[in-house]
């Protein structure tokens, strides 16, 4: 199963990467190993989606820009099952306002368990992208476009899709839920790849401007459009 066997090393390399400690951390790891063993069932990870996540994310999986729900639709598959992880295990909290929501949603039977993380991770991984995200102002994009080949680009491509290892695409992601993001990860709250130099996520005014850049990118497939 070449398939199975890429997810696994993906997310062993993903995992990694974050520089996790602790039985919390150990938890979201075993889990999302047992996750990326299995087969995929697609459709029960539609199921899954409309009864667990459908009214935050929405019926497309493409998020709320404005109360800073991200994007899930063509997201790497190796990040969505790590982050969901997290989130069943408590390593990763989310926001104040979103992460007991998330948590809770991810706490009943049919969804904590590591066959929901692969379903739900396949299906989202190859639904149509948001083509029409949230943006910002547009007032400096080419710095944003040159903060993020400096900072970013190295790990997340050049395009922002990301990759197959599990590094999580940017493109076309909500502009709000970018900037809020890149933020948390300065500010700490949120971890980054593990020897992350805090500078190269730029200034904040730079992170403004790479959030902006980034929203305004397409992901193959997207609505409206191939990239």
């Amino acid at each position: 199963m070449p398939h199975e066997d890429r997810l696994r090393r993906a997310l062993r390399g993903l995992l990694l990467a974050c520089a996790l400690f602790g039985p919390v951390a150990a938890a979201a790891e075993d889990l999302a190993r047992d996750a990326a063993a299995l087969r995929a069932d697609v459709p029960h990870g539609v199921v899954l989606y409309f009864k667990h996540c459908v009214s935050c994310h929405g019926r497309q999986a493409w998020g709320d820009g404005i109360r800073v729900i991200p994007a899930l639709a063509g997201q790497r598959e190796p990040y969505i099952i790590a982050q969901l992880a997290g989130f069943i295990s408590g390593a990763r909290q989310g926001s104040a306002v979103h992460g007991p929501a998330m948590h809770d949603a991810l706490q009943p039977p049919d969804v904590k368990r590591a066959q929901a993380l692969r379903d739900l991770g396949a299906w989202l991984a190859q639904t149509a992208p948001n083509g029409a995200p949230e943006e910002g102002a547009g007032q400096a994009l080419a710095a944003g476009k040159r903060a993020y080949a400096e900072g970013c680009a190295g790990c997340h491509g050049t395009d922002g899709a990301g990759t197959l290892e599990g590094t999580p695409a940017l493109a076309g992601q909500h502009y709000s839920y970018l900037l809020t993001q890149l933020r948390g990860f300065t500010a700490g709250i949120r971890t980054h790849a593990a020897g992350t130099d805090k500078a190269a996520l730029g200034t904040p005014d730079q992170q403004q401007a790479m959030a902006d850049y980034l929203s305004r990118l397409r992901l193959r497939g997207a609505a409206g459009g191939d990239k």
